[in-house]
């Protein structure tokens, strides 16, 4: 049975926490001190159920040039909630195999990714900290969000039935904003502000 990585609502989010997305470098130093000083692994399934934990999850947006990869989740996956949504963002849980110490976000992530689709070599950099308590398989989830940058812009599924997609530009992520879920609208939302552009109103 899987076992992820957890950490107690109350010790996570004590004094306020965060909610949406944060850049700063001292939240996300915060948030990992926090990790290591409370986080213990527990059956996914058991995390699943019980809001009062929150799943840690390394969330990888990347990049080639000036597109992002923007990709449909396919109906099979655990995430009731995520099954069929556009996403922005690949990566997932932390297991015991990612070992302990400074890296070992950086480690699951790389191993989510490359369980998720190929890459050549993609570089990782520490983007930032994001929650949404408002949405339902947000309140279960904290993120430490990675910049992640492609070598090459072949990108090969090894998931087919649950990952299809194609490097986007902002606009033609946005189309498909209605349809994403809930990370990926925020991380969207960030992005076009660091670029200077104009979230369309919309539905989601």
């Amino acid at each position: 049975m899987e076992q992820v990585l957890v950490v107690p609502r109350k010790k996570l989010l004590a004094g306020g926490g965060l909610e949406g997305f944060s850049p700063e470098p001292g939240v996300m130093a915060r948030f990992l001190k926090i990790v290591r000083s409370h986080g213990y692994f527990v059956p996914r399934l058991l995390a699943e159920e019980d809001e009062d934990l929150k799943q840690i999850v390394p969330y990888g947006v990347v990049f080639f040039w000036d597109r992002v990869f923007l990709f449909r989740r396919g109906k099979g996956g655990v995430e009731i909630g995520l099954r069929g949504r556009w996403s922005l963002g690949l990566g997932g849980h932390v297991n015991p195999e990612d070992g302990t110490g400074p890296s070992m976000l950086e480690r699951a992530l790389l191993r989510e990714m490359a369980e998720e689709v190929s890459l050549e070599q993609p570089r990782l950099k520490r983007w930032g900290v994001l929650n949404d308590d408002r949405d339902e398989v947000g309140r279960r989830h904290f993120g430490f969000v990675y910049r992640v940058w492609a070598t090459s812009p072949v990108v090969v599924s090894r998931e087919a039935g649950k990952i299809q997609g194609f490097w986007a530009s902002l606009q033609e992520a946005q189309a498909r904003r209605p349809e994403m879920e809930s990370w990926s609208q925020i991380v969207l939302e960030v992005l076009l502000q660091e670029r200077g552009e104009v979230l369309i109103p919309g539905p989601g």
